[in-house]
């Protein structure tokens, strides 16, 4: 147990904090935290016992609000607030309207209702999305907590079916607060702390008794990173560590900030409980699966539709005015660092609303490229179902136009995901896209070290057509690209390429008389200058182009590294084609034979030529590629220069004509062949790609289909969410409906001693004139035996000789509201026969008391009675 308790002091010491609150104010004293941190607490079904749990083990010293959002029916009254109360020692309020939050106070959301943070207060807001979507919404509150309170925000993601919670961890983890979830295993309902840990944004997993156990020793260690310095001590371990990443994964992190990166090293070392650094970089040498773990801890993947609404409405702006300047040609934008999408589909409906609607996006052929390094994210992107809650940053009428509310799932329509296309692209190591209207990087240069951040702004200068948008994030700028983009007027983050801006001899990726350079290594820093280098470097861009006036130079695999002269003729792109720059991005059929060509050159180590081709873009030109094995020495990569030439038809029919008749029938019989041939080949592919459409087309009905049935399996989990609640309601109501039971049957008990040892005759009747209840001499008197569940008919008594009926005198009573008495005078007694009705706390008759009493032996009672008075007193 301690060494839980260690790991998770160790892990509130490495939570992560935004990178805008990175550098404190100057003369800021970090090591004092603020004065109160709030802590949104989410739970569904399963999770009134962990809340419990819970707060049964808060310390009442702890400077923290607690704020329980747990999903409830919205029609029945919650008992949640009494209920938690006899748990903990903290004082529990049901929230009212609007409140500052009080520290060591835990405040219970009411049903039908959200709680957000807003100004420094907590407020109560109409719940949002659908009707069955789970309220109140553990999303918008998680949300609001990290919007407000930062790295002072704490969500807690207990017991409970669905998703709730997964999308706003997400964003206190990126304002630097921390998250915990349930361990799965102590869960009743592992869906949402399951959705929770999905993520990679959880900090620590535990039973609800150790959350509270050590929650004080979470919060109120200093969480000051300055200590960690992995950079200064261990400078050859993080090298080493890097270049783990790079192996394992392909990504060079050595251009990222330092503190980013040893921030997510200490909180991988302590999930581990190791204790140096060097034990975590030899751990990761033997374990790719904490490789894996550091990677997704670096990729920051969290973003929200409009995000910053005030940038986007001075886009919107922009993108109008771009749609109306631009007339019908194709507009080209890329979306870099998409995460999981919201950003790329925000830009996507500007496009939309300034086209007229949704389906203008395919006429206009809008095409977004939308990339990013961290495949998890992307998948989420691509399937476009997000949590119902992420809605509440999209404008209502927005909202109806773009998606569809499913259960608690936002889908994202058709339209937007046919012109949104993602894909793997790595922006300092793959070639850019080229001609863009539009490139939109927010909140990922924040990450860089300055030296790659300009080397990234280079790439994207590059990409832009003239007078391109450049849309960054709140903290960024285009620093020492300042003359090259120009801001737009009212804009402060969407800038221009400047009209006649050039940057002079920039490449990308490096190329040298050396080979190609991978690039990223250099990325943290620029390269000494050497000697001629300039020179040299010009002299072999002289070569390459006078050999290669048009073309390329790719890789064994294809991927294209520099492009020379203008290729785009001999490129498509299609909805389903890639998006990195790599030689399937050209036209059929001249991909396939490039990619022969290459494997030929570099095996061989020769020069190889295609044969011509007559090209369908110009049917008086021909096209045919050259290709060139390169020497790699420096980057030991096999590369190839492609020479992409052309040439009239008129100029190889002249050639032909140059031809003996021999050679002429030979070449025009060999022509004949490679024609049948490529029929052949043509009617194959055609009949793959007819079978691969098909194919497609039954995979997207089988999507469709499990979209309905995970929409219907969705809203059964919040019907039985529902029913959960009202069942924990029915069980308080029961238990009071018990107590009550209890009380009555000791009632009754009392009753039925009094009427056993009563001297009198005495029946209770009911309105139907029905005996309920009688004294034993009653029974005596009348006969009367075991009285039957539903009574005993007046009528059916048996009435001793000279007595008149009951029935009709008690049916006055009832009628006239009022007592009667009657005398009845025997041979044996003198009787007095009373008539008593007696209501409930409402004024309503519920019945009758019928008594009889002997009046001479309650007088010879009475005189024995005084006589023995007397004489006592005598």
């Amino acid at each position: 147990m301690d060494d839980d308790a260690d790991k998770l002091e160790q892990a509130a010491d490495t939570s992560e904090i935004s990178p805008e609150a990175r550098t404190p104010p100057e003369g800021s004293e970090e090591n004092a935290p603020p004065a109160l941190t709030v802590v949104g607490i989410a739970a569904s079904a399963g999770g009134l016992e962990a809340t419990t749990l819970l707060v049964q083990n808060l310390s009442d010293k702890v400077p923290a609000t607690y704020v329980i959002a747990q999903h409830m029916s919205p029609t029945h009254k919650s008992l949640l607030t009494s209920l938690i109360s006899r748990e903990t020692r903290l004082p529990v309020v049901e929230l009212r309207g609007s409140v500052t939050p009080e520290p060591g106070t835990i405040y219970v959301t009411p049903p039908n209702s959200d709680v957000i943070a807003r100004d420094g207060q907590l407020c109560l807001a109409e719940p949002f999305g659908h009707p069955a979507t789970p309220k109140p919404s553990a999303d918008r509150l998680f949300q609001s907590l990290a919007d407000q309170f930062g790295e002072r925000s704490v969500g807690i993601v207990l017991s409970g079916t669905g998703s709730d919670g997964s999308y706003g961890v997400q964003a206190i983890r990126e304002a630097g607060g921390i998250t915990i979830a349930q361990d799965v295993d102590s869960a009743k309902y592992d869906g949402m702390p399951a959705s929770a840990i999905a993520t990679g944004c959880i900090d620590l997993t535990q039973t609800p008794e150790r959350i509270g156990q050590q929650f004080e020793r979470i919060l109120v260690h200093p969480r000051n990173f300055d200590d960690l310095k992995i950079t200064a001590q261990h400078p050859t371990k993080l090298a080493d560590l890097l270049q783990i990443l790079l192996a394992r994964t392909g990504v060079d992190f050595r251009g990222y900030k330092e503190t980013t990166i040893n921030r997510r090293i200490a909180r991988r070392m302590a999930a581990l409980q190791l204790e140096t650094y060097a034990e975590y970089v030899d751990h990761c040498r033997t374990a790719q699966e904490e490789v894996d773990a550091l990677y997704k801890d670096l990729l920051i993947s969290v973003t929200r539709f409009f995000r910053d609404p005030l940038q986007f409405d001075q886009l919107k702006i922009q993108i109008d005015e771009l749609v109306a300047r631009e007339g019908g040609r194709q507009l080209r934008v890329w979306v870099t660092g998409c995460a999981t999408g919201e950003e790329a589909y925000s830009i996507a409906i500007l496009f939309a609303e300034a086209l007229g609607g949704p389906k203008a996006l395919k006429k206009r052929q809008v095409q977004i490229f939308a990339t990013d390094i961290d495949d998890r994210a992307l998948d989420v992107a691509r399937r476009g179902v997000y949590p119902v809650s992420a809605a509440q940053d999209i404008p209502s009428h927005l909202l109806a136009r773009y998606f569809d509310i499913s259960g608690n799932e936002l889908h994202v329509t058709r339209e937007l995901r046919d012109v949104t296309l993602f894909s793997r692209h790595n922006i300092f190591q793959d070639p850019p896209f080229i001609n863009l209207d539009l490139v939109s990087i927010r909140n990922l240069l924040i990450y860089f070290e300055a030296p790659l951040q300009e080397r990234v702004l280079y790439r994207i200068h590059y990409a832009l057509a003239p007078q391109g948008m450049l849309f960054l994030g709140t903290s960024e700028t285009v620093g020492a690209l300042e003359a090259h983009f120009e801001p737009f007027h009212g804009s402060e983050k969407i800038y221009a390429k400047r009209r006649t801006s050039r940057v002079a001899n920039y490449r990308f990726p490096e190329l040298s008389s050396g080979g190609y350079r991978q690039g990223v290594a250099e990325a943290g820093e620029r390269p000494p200058a050497r000697e001629g280098t300039d020179s040299e470097d010009g002299m072999f861009d002289a070569l390459v182009k006078s050999v290669a006036p048009t073309g390329f130079i790719a890789t064994r695999g294809g991927d294209i590294l520099r492009i020379i002269g203008d290729i785009s003729p001999f490129i498509e792109l299609n909805e389903s084609g890639p998006l990195a720059m790599n030689t399937r991005l050209l036209r059929r059929p001249l991909r396939d034979e490039v990619m022969s060509l290459i494997a030929i050159a570099l095996k061989g180590r020769c020069q190889r030529s295609s044969r011509w081709h007559s090209f369908e873009l110009a049917e008086t030109n021909r096209v045919r590629f050259r290709c060139y094995p390169m020497s790699a020495q420096a980057s030991k990569a096999d590369n190839c220069l492609i020479a992409i030439e052309t040439r009239h038809v008129d100029e190889a029919l002249h050639e032909r004509q140059g031809l003996d008749s021999d050679d002429r029938a030979y070449v025009e019989r060999m022509e004949a062949d490679m024609r049948s041939t490529q029929e052949a080949l043509q009617q194959t592919v055609e009949e793959l790609q007819t079978t691969n459409e098909e194919l497609q087309s039954v995979n997207e009905e089988m999507q469709s289909t499990n979209e309905e049935l995970q929409a219907t399996n969705e809203e059964l989990e919040t019907s039985n969410e529902e029913l959960q609640s009202a069942n924990e309601e029915l069980i308080t109501v029961n238990e009071e409906l018990q107590i009550n039971s209890a009380e009555l049957q000791a009632v009754l008990a009392d009753l039925d001693a009094i009427l056993t040892d009563v001297p009198f005759v005495v029946l209770a009747v009911d309105p139907a004139l029905m005996v309920r209840r009688a004294s034993d001499l009653a029974r005596e008197f009348f006969k009367i035996g075991e009285i039957p569940t539903i009574g005993l008919h007046l009528s059916q008594l048996t009435i001793p000789e000279g007595f008149p009926s009951l029935s009709s005198p008690a049916a006055e009573v009832f009628n006239l509201r009022q007592p009667k008495e009657f005398t009845i005078d025997t041979a044996e007694a003198n009787y007095r026969l009373a008539f008593s009705p007696y209501a409930d706390g409402k004024s309503d008759l519920t019945g009758l008391t019928i008594s009889l009493i002997d009046q001479r032996a309650s007088t010879s009672m009475t005189k024995a009675v005084g006589q023995s008075v007397q004489d006592n007193e005598t």
